[in-house]
């Protein structure tokens, strides 16, 4: 009996699987589709795998006569799409228990076949193909502005985006220079998607004006559907143009690149289902690190709506920790409760992919935040262990700064900068760490680099401001908190804040309209007791200050290791009872 190339699986078994599956309700109605697998099928089974190209299954499946041009009629790639979807909801229903599978990878053509006996049940054939690692194709970058510095911009980005990603784990690329030209139109894509046999292109646009530089980066799928976008923005300055582009291409790369470490490794590539979420994915990690409450809390719902669709990949299921995560350390209240939900989520990462490094690092962040830090650091020591990557550096920094281990923290800032300085949270977590370490004119001058960024994060200005205010310069704090009134909306931790520098500079009864206008100091305010200590003291209201503190202890908040460190804690940090709260909280005891 002939064997198929793909295995032990005979020519008679692939015939008896596609009689049971053209036999079944959901392809008995769809002669097209019957016509699409049964012609790719015998084709397969034949030997003729070569011809099943994207013009022949127009002519042969779908009746299309010369001049037919598959970039201008895109028949073929809709009924395959169509073909896998309803190929997935059988083997979801009636064909559940069917002995073998037949699929198609995105943007192929050819049939594989697979035995249910010989499936790898560690990698279920949903979220993980047969290909060593995701192959990739890169179009060079347009230039919108017929200037030479986007001119040379664009070309630059193209030739760092093929550099990075020949290095990236899991991915393995191919430059299209050679066969396509900026600009290249989106109906394009598909027959040179097939061409190379790619699961992913990456194009875009640069765009200078105004003495900017403006790069918008796409990747889109075989079939050429927008996945994700993203755009940066910096000068245009000659004398540093090559730093920006490899900037660039950094962020860009490590916000994308695979982080299944089976995927990693080259051992296998994104199937269907991971394909089919990762745009959701991706949307959801961006609007973590943006960092607001309101994107914090919209990443949540996506990341929790992307593990219900495909509940065995990991991902995102880093991101849920992730969330919980951050909103801890910024003034949630009951942040005991969210890094418990961190240390779920990550604990759930860990199971599905115990060699993916930001499961380990999302749990040495979950432990930081209940004051483990011996399982924290091994958790950070483990994750660094597996390879580069920019969140795990920049949460081990957080981690060291909290133990006053300044100089390692700095050492992890800015490996995570040099991967992605564009990030919102490596904005912060740098402002942070001057202000904390008290490198206060460091801070500034880190400040003054971002002025002309117009995606600054609000709380890298509320720390500029309560450094000025370190350094004895209220007037300039005073002025950068008013300008903030409007900006921070109605985010009670930074309203908080505010209402902080106002009493700090002596405007005490600016301070005073602020927190009464948000009930900031209510015992059912929506901000921590944390919080809560730090505005008192700024009243210079002490008595509350430490029983807001023994509360905060009490209940074990995950911002309290920063009374070691924060200076706003001067004056109360050497009494006896706030020594007593460092060392246990060192020691990781609570009350």
């Amino acid at each position: 009996m002939n064997k198929t190339s793909e295995g032990a699986i005979s020519d008679q078994s692939i015939l008896e699987e596609l009689a049971r599956i053209l036999k079944s309700p959901i392809f008995a109605q769809s002669d097209r589709l019957a016509r699409f697998l049964r012609f790719t099928i015998d084709q397969a089974i034949s030997g003729n795998k070569d011809a099943l190209k994207e013009y022949a299954i127009g002519t042969e499946v779908y009746d299309r006569k010369p001049p037919y041009h598959p970039s201008q009629d895109s028949i073929v790639r809709t009924e395959a799409r169509r073909l896998r979807s309803k190929l997935k909801e059988y083997y979801e229903t009636e064909g559940q228990n069917d002995p073998m599978f037949i699929y198609f990878r995105p943007g192929s053509y050819i049939p594989v076949f697979r035995s249910r006996d010989t499936l790898d049940h560690e990698r279920p054939a949903e979220l993980f193909i047969d290909l060593p690692g995701v192959p990739i194709a890169v179009i060079p970058f347009a230039n919108l502005s017929n200037s030479p510095i986007s001119e040379s911009c664009a070309r630059g980005i193209t030739d760092e985006l093929v550099h990075e990603l020949s290095r990236t784990d899991g991915c393995r690329v191919i430059a299209m220079s050679s066969i396509a030209q900026p600009g290249l139109q989106v109906s394009d894509i598909p027959a040179l998607a097939q061409k190379l046999g790619v699961q992913i292109v990456f194009e875009g646009t640069v765009r200078e004006e105004g003495g900017r530089i403006r790069v918008t980066a796409r990747i889109v799928n075989a079939d050429a559907f927008q996945l994700w976008s993203q755009r940066f923005e910096a000068e245009a300055d000659p004398a540093s143009l090559f730093k920006v582009q490899e900037q660039i291409a950094s962020a860009l790369i490590s916000r994308v690149a695979p982080q299944q470490s089976v995927i990693r490794k080259g051992k296998a590539s994104a199937g269907p289902s991971i394909l089919a979420v990762y745009p959701a994915t991706l949307a959801a990690e961006a609007l973590l690190d943006q960092g607001t409450v309101a994107d914090v809390k919209a990443a949540l719902t996506k990341f929790e709506e992307v593990t219900k669709t495909a509940p065995g990949y990991a991902r995102p299921y880093c991101g849920i920790a992730q969330c919980y995560y951050w909103m801890a350390l910024r003034g949630t209240p009951h942040s005991a409760d969210l890094a418990s939900h961190a240390k779920k989520a990550a604990l759930h990462a860990m199971e599905l992919d115990p060699q993916m490094i930001e499961a380990h690092s999302t749990l040495g962040g979950a432990l930081t935040l209940e004051w483990d830090w011996s399982g924290a650091e091994a958790s950070f020591i483990q994750a660094l262990s597996l390879g580069t990557h920019a969140p795990t550096y920049r949460q081990y920094a957080i981690y060291l700064t909290a133990l006053e281990r300044f100089d390692e923290a700095w050492l992890y800032l800015q490996y995570a900068q040099q991967i992605d300085p564009f990030s919102y949270r490596q904005k912060v977590a740098c402002a942070k760490f001057f202000f904390l370490s008290r490198r206060y004119d460091e801070g500034l001058d880190y400040v003054a680099t971002l002025v002309a960024d117009p995606a600054l994060p609000l709380e890298v200005r509320l720390y500029q401001a309560l450094t000025y205010i370190e350094l004895g310069r209220h007037d300039d704090a005073k002025n950068m908190a008013q300008s903030l009134l409007r900006s921070v909306g109605s985010q009670p931790a930074l309203r908080a804040c505010l209402a902080e520098i106002f009493a700090l500079c002596g405007e005490k009864s600016l301070a005073d309209k602020t927190t009464a206008e948000f009930n900031l100091l209510s015992p059912t305010a929506p901000i921590s007791k944390f919080r809560q200590v730090l505005l008192s003291l700024a009243l210079g209201n002490l008595k509350a200050a430490l029983s807001l503190l023994s509360e905060a202890y009490a209940d074990k908040e995950a911002e309290m290791p920063w009374l070691a460190v924060d200076p706003r804690f001067d004056s109360i940090r050497k009494t006896t009872r706030c020594s007593e709260m460092i060392r246990d909280v060192r020691l990781g005891i609570s009350s």
